[in-house]
């Protein structure tokens, strides 16, 4: 039976369809097309619809006249007439009403004994409103206080809450804490230049934070500090510099040998230049706290992340860094080492204390 199948299916695929369409008439043409699927997007849109009008236009179209005996067809057309004559205000069948809902019934009047013993009842039955409001914060009941009680029943150094809102008073927002504006930074880049030069002892902090220094300062600034052997804290953060300027910092960074903590936030420093900054600090793993977020490019990307994340994984006295990590892997890697960086330190403080403690 499959040999049969197989033969015929043969036959079938040997055969011509311009011969078989030849062959046709041109009523099983007609038959063809009025059997087609008309949802075919092969089939031109004229030939979808199974009507055929063989009649001969009898003139141009005229819309208005079109819709005019439409309307008049319309209107001279009978009602197909009910079967059952349509009464206004009779009700034909059965109306339907929706299922009666079961009404919640609550009893205010539950009551619930709970022995809680003769002291705590004692206690409970004398306390003020203030001591039942500390209780709740410290069991953890926060939707029955808001948060000023929930905060003065923390800690004793929060400041007390209203004592007149109780559990009925009317809930109010917290007063915002006002605080002075901070002055401008008025220091003199000159003057900071000149102590650099010098190497006075005195000067272990320089704060140009938001003080516009000119390029050829900040050059003439990181020459000297090559030789300076007193300055500790470096806070150059929004100060415009520029990356080539950054490009030179790096490079003082790979001889000073004081500066512990530096600030370069809100400059112009490009992504690679800021790479080198963290690569320079490993020449002698002095800097602890460095913050270099905010720059011109929003982001550092892969390449530059990854150098970064391994420069500070070489580093052993490096504790803080105050810089956007956009992927995960590199922040958790930076953290991670900061941890051990902390652990570390905390190891040589205690063997530290405990030689102390021996020699005495």
């Amino acid at each position: 039976m499959s040999s049969i199948v197989t033969s015929r299916a043969n036959d079938l695929a040997d055969l011509d369809i311009d011969e078989l369409v030849d062959k046709l008439t041109p009523g099983e043409i007609q038959k063809l097309l009025e059997d087609c699927d008309p949802d075919d997007s092969q089939i031109p849109p004229s030939l979808r619809c199974n009507y055929r009008c063989d009649k001969q236009p009898t003139g141009p179209l005229n819309k208005k006249a079109l819709a005019d005996f439409i309307l008049d067809q319309a209107l001279n057309t009978p009602d197909i007439p009910d079967v059952v004559p349509h009464v206004p205000g009779t009700l034909r069948g059965k109306r339907w009403t929706p299922p009666s809902k079961p009404k919640q019934t609550l009893d205010d009047d539950i009551e619930i004994s709970l022995d809680l013993g003769e002291d705590v009842e004692i206690a409970l039955s004398t306390a003020t409103t203030e001591e039942i409001v500390d209780l709740a914060g410290i069991m953890g009941l926060h939707s029955m206080m808001n948060q000023d009680q929930y905060h003065a029943s923390q800690s004793e150094k929060a400041p007390r809450a209203d004592p007149n809102i109780g559990w009925q008073g009317v809930t109010k927002a917290t007063p915002l804490k006002v605080y002075p504006q901070e002055a401008p930074n008025c220091t003199d880049p000159d003057d900071v230049l000149e102590k650099i030069k010098a190497n006075n002892p005195s000067t272990t902090s320089v704060n140009l934070n938001n003080v516009m220094v000119n390029e050829n300062t900040f050059l003439t600034m990181f020459e000297a500090l090559e030789r300076n052997t007193h300055l500790k804290e470096l806070s150059l953060a929004n100060t415009s510099m520029s990356d080539t300027t950054a490009s030179v910092l790096a490079t003082v960074l790979e001889v000073n040998k004081t500066i512990e903590k530096m600030n370069l936030e809100s400059n112009n420093i490009s992504p690679q230049t800021m790479a080198k900054i963290f690569e320079a600090i490993n020449v002698h793993q002095v800097v602890t706290d460095i913050k270099g977020s905010n720059q011109q490019a929003q982001f550092l990307g892969n390449k530059v992340e990854s150098a970064i994340t391994k420069a500070i994984e070489n580093n052993k006295v490096i504790l803080k860094v105050g810089l956007h990590f956009q992927f995960g892997d590199c922040r958790n890697r930076v953290a991670v080492q900061l941890q051990k960086n902390l652990d570390r330190l905390r190891l040589k403080r205690v063997a530290h204390k405990l030689s102390n403690a021996g020699s005495e």
